[in-house]
Parts: structure tokens; C-alpha cells; sequence
């Protein structure tokens, strides 16, 4: 992806390396450069802008351009079956009581899990799907907090979910984010890894690429059981201590 220049290669701005990767990697990707290109225009005039204003901005104009869910494709019911098929009998067979769900993102698929006997809490930097979600899903055993992952306290909890989150984050709030998630006391986390990837590649804040989380920067062990997602594309759910990370 870096051409060859008179003094020899010359490597792509930031700009052009996420334009080209959008592109090629998500539908709609043109449409969903523009918007992403916009906000930073926008933002970067005076500091790097935060995980509230991207995740926010993201969120308002729903940029990920899906119609069923504003966290995109991968929040679809289509997208979801396997997970949540399986995901109940995991926290079963883990003897989890809690569950973080970080980030929870707009609850669409989310709201069909069977959860009996598990308390559910729901983290997301955007304050307006933390309010719309205890608005409209809001009950017993069913909590949703406005947190920043990567540097806000999180509660304590068994399992924490981290589905598709990561893969949005640079390397550096992305191991910021595990961090935390270590600091939090928590048993398990379960995440989003993607097997077939050899090389990870860094990312803007609010950008994409696949992640395997046994490779650098991460260097996770080989994960406790892997929930494969979606066999094609090598995405799974991995499950690890969290104390072995």
C-alpha cells in the first residue's frame, strides 16, 4: 500500500491509508469515508478528538450506514444468530453472574439474549445511547452506564464483553482498553479476534481493520474457547483470563 517515489518509497498519510482501506474493505465504504473524513477535518483543527466526539459523531450520523442498528452491520440479528445461540450456555458453563457489555453500543441484538440469573450491565462512550437504551431497555438486572473503556473505572463483573470494539481503536487506546479491563478485577473477557489475520495493522480512532489478538501488540495466549462468528472472514469471540493477560 506505500508507492514508490523519485527518492524512493514514500509512505501514505494517514488520510489516504484509511481512505484506501475503507474502500476496499467495507460496502459502502466511499460514503462512509466521507462522513469519517468530515469529522476529522472538523475535530483535528484543534487537538485529536476524543472517543466521545468520534464514537458520538459516528452514532448521530450513523456512518457505519445500517439501517436495522447505528452500530452497524455487525449489530445486525443476521450477524448476531451465532452468538447469541451461544452465548447463554458460555456464561453458564463459566458460572458468570455478571455481565459487562463494553461497549453495549444501541442493545439491538443484545435485547434477544436469554440473560435469566445473569445481571447485565451496558458501557458505551455516546451519553445519547446510554440514555436511549435505559429509556427503552432499562429494568431489574439490567443496568446502562455512560464510560470510556479505555480510562474510566469499570465494575466489577465475570465475563466482560468487548465485541467489535476494538477493531475501531488505535493500538494504543485499544491496549489502553485491556488494560482497564485488567484494573477492573473482572474474571473473563470475551473479544472479538480474527484468526486468519497475520500482521495487525494500526488504525485511526473511529477507523477498521481485523485484529487477531495473539498477535503484536496484543500477544494474547491461545484463548480458553473460540465462538466462531463468521468462518469466511476468520472472526470469532475468543475467551481468556483475564489475570493471564
Amino acid at each position: 500500500m506505500i508507492p514508490a517515489s523519485e527518492g524512493g518509497r514514500a509512505a501514505l498519510s494517514l488520510t489516504e491509508r484509511t481512505k484506501a482501506f475503507i474502500r476496499s474493505a467495507l460496502p459502502g465504504g466511499v460514503r462512509i469515508y466521507r462522513g469519517v473524513r468530515g469529522l476529522g477535518r472538523r475535530a483535528w483543527r484543534a487537538r485529536p478528538p476524543g472517543m466521545e466526539a468520534v464514537f458520538s459523531e459516528i452514532y448521530r450520523r450513523n456512518l457505519w450506514g445500517d439501517a436495522e442498528s447505528v452500530s452497524g452491520r455487525g449489530s445486525t440479528l443476521a450477524r448476531t444468530r451465532v452468538i447469541r445461540e451461544v452465548l447463554p450456555g458460555l456464561l453458564e458453563d463459566l458460572g458468570a453472574r455478571t455481565l459487562l457489555d463494553a461497549p453495549c453500543g444501541d442493545f439491538n441484538w443484545m435485547r434477544h439474549v436469554r440473560l435469566a440469573g445473569v445481571s447485565y450491565v451496558g458501557a458505551d462512550v455516546v451519553p445519547e445511547i446510554v440514555a436511549r437504551n435505559r429509556r427503552e431497555h432499562g429494568g431489574p438486572g439490567r443496568e446502562f452506564v455512560a464510560l470510556d473503556i479505555t480510562s474510566d473505572p469499570l465494575p466489577r463483573a465475570d465475563v466482560i464483553l468487548c465485541r467489535d470494539c476494538l477493531i475501531h481503536l488505535p493500538f494504543r487506546q485499544a491496549r489502553s482498553a485491556v488494560e482497564n479491563f485488567k484494573r477492573s478485577g473482572s474474571r473473563f473477557l470475551l473479544a472479538t479476534t480474527h484468526t486468519l489475520v497475520r500482521e495487525n495493522a494500526d488504525a485511526p480512532l473511529g477507523g477498521w481493520r481485523s485484529l487477531n489478538l495473539e498477535l503484536p501488540p496484543f500477544g494474547f495466549p491461545r484463548p480458553l474457547r473460540l465462538v466462531t462468528e463468521d468462518e469466511e472472514a476468520g472472526k470469532c469471540l475468543g475467551l481468556w483470563r483475564l489475570e493471564d493477560l
